[in-house]
């Protein structure tokens, strides 16, 4: 089943939230009660065992001590965020399968529904070396193939200390859209950084100044990027940070597909949490926002409309 419109998405999921998703919530309670006592416990230990060591070794000459105390302190600061996160991952994996019913042929992976090559021969985003991916989706709306990926990308460099440090480039939705033509060029949008335009092609002059203030946009077909990035799409795509409350929105049409990045330096589709009882439908509620927040995108982009822009 498939549904073209948002207003389909919205009934359904009320539908399927009370009749399906509701009572195999009840059963988690007492999970996540348990874990939740677990989690605050262990952290407890961990703190005040890695207090105590270090009160009362920190006079001794081996430096064993210091690095068992950390050890013990590292833990008691993570022990509960590991655990919610284990419990958020159960979760989803009994209920999305059943919740995405409500979303037609959605369906919910934590395996990349976006390819890596793809993310790197776009061009929108700077170096990294690695890639997390955490819930993704692969579906269609209106005809339109549509694969979502919550991703992070992130370098490491080698700190004073001799540890190692993480660089995050990106960390945000990135969103591909199957647009029902192919792109004989490549054209990107990207927001301006502090050191200007990183060009990958040839600046393509357009006609709104407030745009260009903004964002940069390149291409190598001049003629297809105009055709592309009009007046009316340009007033669209300001507004997409503001639709799902990204820092920034850029943007990348290439090989037949339109790739969205939405960087909100946040965690997104979260769903459980160990401090509120799983049957709370707020989550829920924000996981709807957000998965219609990125329908709405696509409207305002008239992706639907085979890039009648």
């Amino acid at each position: 089943m498939e549904f073209n419109s948002i207003k389909d998405f919205k009934s359904n999921f009320t539908k399927i939230y009370h009749s399906d998703v509701a009572p195999k919530l009840r059963v988690f309670d007492a999970e996540r009660l348990s874990t939740r006592k677990k989690a605050i416990t262990f952290s407890v230990i961990s703190l005040l065992l890695g207090v105590f060591i270090f009160l009362f070794f920190n006079s001794t000459p081996n430096d064993i001590f210091l690095f068992v105390s950390g050890v013990f302190i590292f833990l008691g600061l993570f022990i509960y965020p590991l655990m919610q996160k284990g419990f958020e991952h159960k979760l989803k994996v009994r209920i999305l399968p059943v919740l995405m019913k409500a979303f037609g042929n959605f369906q919910w992976s934590n395996q990349d529904a976006i390819d890596t090559s793809e993310i790197v021969t776009s061009r929108l985003f700077s170096s990294f070396e690695y890639r997390d991916s955490d819930d993704n989706f692969i579906g269609t709306y209106n005809n339109m193939p549509i694969a979502i990926s919550e991703s992070e990308m992130y370098y490491y460099t080698r700190g004073s200390r001799g540890g190692r440090q993480k660089h995050i480039t990106f960390k945000g939705v990135i969103i591909t859209i199957g647009v029902g033509k192919n792109f004989t060029g490549h054209t990107i949008i990207r927001v301006k950084g502090l050191f200007g335009a990183r060009r990958a092609y040839e600046e393509v002059k357009l006609e709104d100044p407030e745009f260009q203030k903004q964002f940069f946009v390149d291409s190598n077909d001049q003629v297809e990027a105009r055709f592309l990035i009009t007046p009316a799409f340009m007033e669209r795509f300001k507004r997409i940070s503001n639709a799902f409350g990204a820092k920034h929105a850029e943007c990348s049409f290439k090989d037949g597909k339109v790739m969205i990045a939405l960087a909100t330096g946040k965690d997104l589709f979260k769903l459980g949490s160990l401090s509120t009882p799983v049957t709370d439908t707020k989550p829920y509620e924000v996981f709807l926002n957000e998965i219609i927040s990125i329908l709405e995108m696509i409207d305002h982009l008239k992706v639907t409309q085979k890039i009648g822009l």
